[in-house]
């Protein structure tokens, strides 16, 4: 005979049998590993130098055990994990679980293999997923740990200057038996469990997901598996239950925004694309319909240079269409603060690698963490074989609600480009029924368009997507009472907007973020530098071009200005241009631009040589003189200083005409 229930209770008799805190020692949650075994033998090596693996497995490592800590910030531990697989695990899934401060990355017969972070919900790294005889029950594993978290080591709050002290703790190094049954029951309940809360009691879905949700924990006996099976039978019953044709869909893609540097140096986000890359591969290797958005070809060439076999199996992902690159520039630069001409050279520079690496350029802008966006992109993007736009930062507006999340917006030429703000307003959603319910209900175009983005994965300090978002979202593929859920790709859900696009309004004009005001005028000293060298590598080129168009010798230096312009590039990358990021970035993007002014005075030293030879001989009787050049293409009169022979300054004017 039923029972009456009280909902509350019922919800809580549900939440407690899931519960990470209350009664694992009774309930499901604490089924979800079985037998444990340490490691044979741990070892580390410690070094102020992000070093390569050749050069670190050569080291002298000492004896570490759980419990220790190490650093301080930014220093890096390279962890030799020896390891024996009990042959009584034979035909059990068996992981290594890792558990520490700081980020981390598995290496494994000399490649990567998987990133860890606790931060980015990574804590072990598969090993079989059924162990067999023939497989090595012995190996050994290498563990790069970096003394930084996905979002620097701010002390005292995440964006505060780094805490140069800080240590870094190693809690967990195992051998676990992972129960892939208890796991999967695991996700039903508590996608059920989502529902019956956020659904609302006006709502019947809401209960028969609770109901559903309760019986299971009714039929689950937790020392049994063989109790499992029926019980998540009853759920699949629920998530079978179709939606009607009217019902919004999202496509989700994979994505993990990488800031090139903000809280941490460019040389520590080379390793964070390595440990979130790396991650998304094996991802891929055991869900093929994953697709994964990726932008910042600087990005791509860093991973290509300093892990070549990890690039290599990106490129077959690519091939397949599941490793997408998107964006089209160089970085994800600053929206305001760039010449126009940088603006070009940034679309010029990505879109020239991907066609050269992948064998395609990409059909959509993707900049979602930017500050604001100048009216001229729209002109520039189509001119640059760009039609689409993805970003969502008007969603942290102050003040006035951005009006739109799927649109065209026109810059101050008129082009136009279809632009889409996923209306969950995040790049970096967990594939929860709250975000789905979320990005419904925020639309903004209802009744418009019935299609949106939802981009799922760890971002900012990297990280990506992980097994568990994508098992949820499989489960809310088409269930009655929630958005239909499909993986995707951008050209997917862009296709499908075009389509609809006919009762989309338009926006005119600047994109403007009613926040971060002061990145415009903090850090004075990396502003001036990007302005003066995008002049120096203005002038080289025009320099430089009339040189080699007057004939002779002089041979033109486009692989040298192509390595300038895209470390110049690589500073208007939007926290660093806008001055949004710690000192340590600073002193690089300063010793960049030192860089390009040094290398750019030689090269148009040598382009005016070539260009002026006969001017700049010396003649006989002749008293000396200065040459002028104007690089800009109109006549102007400029003051101009000469030094004497005494040392002393001389000031004069000067009337330079064109060439």
């Amino acid at each position: 005979m039923a029972a009456l229930k009280h909902r509350r209770t019922a919800l809580e008799r549900v939440e407690k049998f899931l519960s990470e805190i209350y009664f694992t020692d009774c309930n499901l949650r604490g089924r979800l590993f079985g037998d444990r075994c340490p490691p044979v033998s741990l070892s580390f090596f410690q070094t102020p130098r992000r070093i390569p693996y050749d050069e670190a497995v050569g080291q002298e490592f000492r004896p570490a055990k759980v419990g220790d800590s190490f650093g301080p910030t930014w220093e890096t531990c390279w962890f030799k994990v020896e390891l024996s697989i009990p042959q009584a695990w034979a035909g059990r899934e068996v992981h290594f679980v890792w558990e520490s401060d700081g980020e981390g990355m598995v290496w494994r017969d000399g490649q990567p293999v998987q990133g860890l972070t606790k931060e980015g919900e990574k804590t072990s790294y598969i090993l079989t997923s059924s162990l067999k005889e023939s497989e090595p029950h012995s190996l050994t594993l290498y563990v790069e740990l970096a003394c930084n978290g996905l979002f620097g080591a701010g002390k005292g709050s995440m964006i505060a200057p780094p805490d140069p002290d800080r240590r870094f703790t190693l809690s967990k190094a195992e051998l676990v038996i992972f129960n892939r049954d208890v796991y999967e029951l695991l996700v039903d309940l508590e996608i059920l469990l989502d529902m019956a809360q956020l659904l609302g009691e006006e709502n019947q879905r809401s209960f028969q997901a609770l109901y559903t949700a309760n019986q299971m924990v009714n039929m689950c006996d937790v020392t049994d598996p063989s109790t499992f099976p029926a019980a998540r039978d009853l759920a699949a019953a629920i998530f079978s239950q179709r939606n009607g044709e009217s019902q919004h869909t999202i496509h989700a893609v994979g994505h993990c925004h990488i800031d090139s540097a903000w809280l941490w140096p460019y040389e520590e986000t080379i390793r964070k694309c390595a440990r979130s890359w790396v991650t998304v591969v094996r991802l891929m290797e055991r869900n093929p319909e994953l697709t994964f958005a990726c932008s910042q070809a600087q990005q791509f060439e860093w991973v290509r240079t300093w892990y070549p076999g990890l690039y290599t199996q990106i490129q077959e992902f690519v091939a397949k269409e599941q490793f997408i690159p998107v964006g089209g520039t160089w970085v994800e630069m600053d929206g305001n603060l760039p010449s126009g001409e940088s603006m070009v050279r940034q679309f010029l520079q990505g879109q020239l690698f991907f066609q050269e690496q992948f064998g395609r350029i990409c059909s959509e802008f993707w900049l979602p963490d930017t500050f604001g966006y100048s009216a001229q992109l729209p002109q520039l993007m189509r001119g640059c074989g760009i039609r689409r736009f993805l970003t969502q930062k008007l969603s942290w507006n102050l003040v006035n609600t951005f009006p739109h999340h799927t649109f065209f917006w026109e810059g101050i030429d008129g082009s136009r480009v279809l632009t889409h703000f996923p209306p969950g307003d995040s790049y970096g959603m967990h594939g929860r029924v709250e975000e789905m319910l979320k990005t419904v209900k925020n639309n903004k175009d209802k009744g418009r368009v019935n299609h949106s983005a939802l981009l799922f994965g760890f971002g900012d300090g990297g990280g990506g997507p992980t097994q568990k978002m994508l098992d949820r979202m499989k489960r809310m593929s088409d269930t009655d009472g929630l958005p239909r859920v499909q993986i995707s790709t951008p050209d997917r859900l862009f296709s499908v907007l075009e389509k609809e696009s006919s009762q989309l309004c338009t926006w005119v004009g600047e994109l403007f973020l009613e926040l971060h005001n002061g990145t415009y005028t903090t850090q004075a000293q990396i502003k001036k530098g990007n302005r003066e060298c995008e002049r120096i590598l203005h002038d080289v080129e025009v320099l430089s071009t009339l040189a080699m168009a007057r004939g002779g010798m002089f041979q033109y230096p486009a692989s040298q200005l192509q390595q300038l312009w895209r470390l110049l590039l690589l500073n208007q990358f939007h926290d660093v241009l806008p001055g949004s990021c710690i000192q340590l970035v600073v002193e690089d993007a300063l010793q960049y631009y030192t860089e390009i002014r040094r290398v750019g005075a030689r090269l148009q030293e040598e382009a005016v040589q070539s260009l002026c030879r006969e001017l700049l001989q010396p003649k006989a009787g002749s008293t000396k003189s200065t040459l002028v050049l104007n690089t800009l293409p109109w006549e102007r009169t400029e003051v101009i200083s000469r030094t004497g022979p005494a040392g002393t300054e001389t000031l004069g004017t000067s009337n330079a005409g064109l060439w």
